[in-house]
C-alpha cells in the first residue's frame, strides 16, 4: 500500500479495516481456537489408509529392544540333597532390536476395524547385551518335568508306560544349549521328538525341535492375525483389540478372561481418564494384563501419566473376585503374582510372573536360590494421556517350571525339594526418539499456539485502531490539515500570487496609501490632455478596450476626488 498515492479517506480505511479484521480474528481466537483445534486433531487421527498416523503405526513407531535372560543351574548335582536348594543364575541379557511390520492389511468399514498379520524381525544387538549367543547354558529338562505332570492323575499302568519312556527316550533332569538354540535357531531334543513322532492328542507338538522363538524371527503367521478397532465412530476404541486369529476368546481361559482385550502397546486411545481401565494384550502371555495409574509426572518436558501392574495384575481372585477364572480347574491355583500358564504351555506346569517373582508370595522362591526380587523387576508403560501417545514402555515377564517329588517316575522320586525353577524373562523397552517427541510436544502446543496468535491479532488491532482514531482527531494523516488551514506549500502560494496580480477577488481591503497615489496619477493625466493643442486632423476615434475592474475601481475614485475638490471651492 503506498500511503504517499492514497487519500486520507483511503488511509483510513485500511486502517480501521485491517483493525477491525485483526481484532475480531483475535477476539474469535483466543476462546475458540483450543476446542476447534482438537476436533480438527481429533477428525484426522483415526487409522486409515493414507491418514496421519498411518505410516507411524504400520511401522514400529519406536525403536524396540527386546532383552532375554536364561538361569544357569549351577548344582544340578545336588538336586536330591535336602540340606542344598538349587541355584540358579541369571545370564544376560541377549538383547534384540525387535521391529514390528503390519502386513495383509484388511479394512472393514461396518464395524471399523482393521484386520492384519504382523511380521516381527529380531536383530542381535551385541553393544547392549552381556556375553555372547554362544554361551551355554545349562536349564532344567522341562520336558521330563511336564510329563510327570500331565499324566500325574492318570492310571498306575499308564503311569508305568511314561516312567519307562522317559528312562529310555531322553528324560532327564538338566539340558545344555547355547543361548542362540534356547532362543530362536531351536535344537532337537530326544524326548520331545520321540513324544513328536507319536502324533498323540494327548501331546499336542507341533514340532520336534524346541527353542522360545523358534520358527518366529521374520515370519508373518507366527503369531496368528489380530483385530483392532480404527477408532473412527468412536475415538476411545482406537487400538484396542476386538480379535486374535478371528475369534474375541483366546480359549486358554474361561469367561472373561479369556477375552481378547486391549492395546497391542503400540497404538492408544486419546482422552484417558485417570479411571479407564488400560489393559494391555500380549500373545505371548495368550492374555490381556491390566495396569493401574500410579502417578502423573513429567517426562522430558512433557506431562504424562505413569501406568504400572500392580498386585491386582497377576491376580486370581484373592483381590478382584472377577479374576478367579485365572484359576485353571483340576490344577492347584496359583497365589497372588503367579499365573497358571499351563493352557498355552500344552498343559505343562509353566508358570508366569514378574521377573524373580517380584510382588509374588514369598514360597515361590523360598526353596531355590539365585533370585532377588526389585522394583526394577516392574511393568510400566508411561503415557500422554491426552492424546494416547506412548513415551516409554517396560515389559517384562519371568517364566519357570514346577518341579515336584514324583514317587511313581524315577527321575524325580529323589527330589530334595519340590521348586519352582526359572527358566526364561523377558524384558521389552521402548522409548520415543527425538523426532517423534518434538511431533508430540507440537501436537501438545497447537491449541496454545492459536491463543498466542489470536491474541497477537487482538493487541495488533486494537492499536490500529486507537492509533487510527487519534490520528484522526489530530488530523495528523498524510494530507490532512484543520479545517480553514491552506493545504498548499508557500512555494505554490508565491506562484499563485505573482499570476493573478490586481485581482482583488480574495480580499475586500485597499493597501495603505494606494487611494492618494491612484488619485495623483490621474489629475496629472487630465492636466496634460487640457494643456494639449487641438488636433488638426481628424482621426477616428480608437477602438474602446473593455473597461477591467482595476478601471472601473479607478474612475470610481477620480468621481469622488472631483467631487470633493468641488466642495472646497464653494
Amino acid at each position: 500500500m503506498c500511503c504517499n498515492c492514497c487519500s486520507v479517506r483511503q488511509q483510513k480505511i485500511w486502517v480501521f479495516s485491517i483493525g477491525t479484521i485483526l481484532t475480531v480474528l483475535g477476539a474469535i481466537l483466543i476462546p475458540m481456537w483450543p476446542t476447534w483445534s482438537e476436533d480438527i486433531i481429533k477428525s484426522i487421527l483415526p487409522l486409515s489408509p493414507g491418514s496421519v498416523i498411518y505410516n507411524k503405526w504400520v511401522v514400529t513407531p519406536l525403536p524396540i529392544y527386546m532383552s532375554f535372560y536364561m538361569y544357569n543351574w549351577t548344582n544340578p548335582e545336588e538336586v536330591n540333597n535336602t540340606r542344598i536348594k538349587p541355584n540358579f543364575k541369571e545370564v544376560g541379557p541377549y538383547t534384540f532390536k525387535n521391529v514390528k511390520v503390519k502386513e495383509d492389511l484388511k479394512w472393514n468399514n461396518e464395524d471399523h476395524t482393521v484386520t492384519f498379520f504382523s511380521t516381527n524381525t529380531w536383530t542381535f544387538v551385541p553393544e547392549k547385551s552381556s556375553g555372547g549367543l554362544d554361551d551355554v547354558i545349562r536349564m532344567p529338562h522341562f520336558p521330563t518335568a511336564a510329563a510327570a505332570r500331565i499324566t500325574r492323575k492318570w492310571h498306575k499302568i499308564i503311569r508305568k508306560v511314561v516312567n519307562f519312556g522317559l528312562q529310555r527316550e531322553g528324560g532327564a533332569m538338566t539340558m545344555t544349549h547355547t543361548a542362540l538354540e534356547w532362543l530362536f535357531d531351536g535344537f532337537i531334543d530326544n524326548l520331545l521328538d520321540f513324544v513328536y513322532r507319536l502324533h498323540s492328542p494327548l501331546f499336542p507338538l507341533v514340532s520336534n525341535r524346541f527353542g522360545w522363538f523358534y520358527d518366529r524371527n521374520n515370519s508373518k503367521e507366527a503369531e496368528g492375525s489380530y483385530t483392532i478397532y480404527t477408532g473412527k465412530g468412536n475415538l476411545k476404541d482406537m487400538g484396542e483389540s476386538k480379535m486374535w486369529n478371528g475369534s474375541d476368546h483366546t480359549k486358554f481361559w474361561e469367561g472373561e478372561c479369556g477375552r481378547v482385550n486391549g492395546s497391542l502397546g503400540d497404538l492408544w486411545a486419546p482422552g484417558k481418564s485417570w479411571d479407564d481401565p488400560t489393559s494391555i494384550f500380549l500373545y505371548d502371555a495368550g492374555r490381556f494384563l491390566n495396569i493401574f495409574p500410579i502417578r502423573n509426572e513429567t517426562y522430558r518436558g512433557i506431562d504424562v501419566r505413569r501406568y504400572e501392574a500392580t498386585n491386582r495384575t497377576l491376580d486370581n481372585g484373592q483381590i478382584v473376585e472377577d479374576t478367579k477364572c485365572f484359576c485353571v480347574k483340576r490344577n492347584e491355583c496359583p497365589e497372588n503374582g503367579v499365573l497358571d500358564f499351563s493352557p498355552k504351555a500344552f498343559r505343562a506346569p509353566v508358570y508366569m510372573s514378574h521377573p524373580h517373582f517380584y510382588m509374588a508370595s514369598e514360597r515361590y522362591r523360598e526353596n531355590i536360590t539365585g533370585l532377588e526380587p526389585v522394583p526394577e523387576h516392574a511393568t510400566y508403560v508411561v503415557l500422554e494421556p491426552k492424546w494416547g501417545i506412548p513415551m516409554k514402555v517396560k515389559g517384562q515377564m519371568m517364566a519357570s517350571i514346577l518341579y515336584e517329588k514324583d514317587n511313581q517316575m524315577e527321575i524325580l522320586k529323589d527330589l530334595g525339594h519340590n521348586f519352582y525353577a526359572p527358566l526364561l524373562r523377558i524384558s521389552l523397552d521402548a522409548e520415543i526418539n527425538d523426532e517423534m517427541l518434538d511431533l508430540v510436544k507440537l501436537l501438545l502446543n497447537v491449541p496454545s499456539i492459536g491463543v498466542y496468535i489470536g491474541a497477537a491479532f487482538l493487541t495488533i488491532g486494537v492499536v490500529m485502531l486507537v492509533v487510527g482514531i487519534y490520528i484522526t482527531k489530530t488530523h495528523k494523516w498524510r494530507g490532512d490539515s484543520y479545517p480553514g488551514e491552506s493545504t498548499e506549500s508557500p512555494a505554490i502560494e508565491t506562484d499563485n500570487k505573482e499570476t493573478q496580480s490586481g485581482d482583488t477577488e480574495n480580499t475586500n481591503e485597499t493597501p495603505p496609501g494606494s487611494e492618494n497615489i491612484q488619485t495623483l496619477t490621474r489629475v496629472t493625466e487630465i492636466s496634460e490632455e487640457s494643456s494639449s493643442p487641438a488636433e488638426t486632423v481628424r482621426e477616428d476615434p480608437p477602438e474602446e478596450t473593455p473597461k477591467t475592474e482595476k478601471d472601473t475601481t479607478v474612475d470610481t475614485i477620480s468621481e469622488k476626488d472631483k467631487t470633493n475638490e468641488s466642495k472646497k471651492t464653494d
